[in-house]
């Protein structure tokens, strides 16, 4: 349950930031596909990263703040660029643009 509730809630930090910060969405499909490579590298990498950062913590007690230090950070970027990769394609997807009613006016 706690895993569960670990991914629902990192899962919505990554959505708001990407409802808070648009400045930080890729501008290309591209740049959201290797955004979404470059997550899955660094998580794929957090357990060799761990492995050698773990024998240096100076207390048996501070290892669960460095794994969870390590794991946030890496696991909401991984929903964070999902979120934009998604979000990327629905904008090519749908144009950009809205969609229905009336045009705006100039004036």
């Amino acid at each position: 349950m706690l895993e569960t509730a670990m991914f629902i809630g990192l899962s919505l930090v990554a959505v708001w930031a990407y409802v808070r910060f648009p400045r930080l969405r890729p501008g290309s499909l591209m740049r959201a596909v290797a955004h979404v490579v470059v997550s899955f590298v660094v998580f794929a990498l957090l357990p060799a990263t761990l492995g050698l950062v773990l024998p240096a913590a100076p207390s048996p007690g501070l290892v669960p703040y460095v794994v969870l230090a390590l794991l946030i950070p890496s696991l909401t970027y991984l929903f964070l660029s999902w979120v934009w990769l998604i979000g990327r394609v629905l904008h090519d997807l749908l144009g950009g643009t809205p969609r229905g009613g009336l045009p705006a006016s100039d004036s």
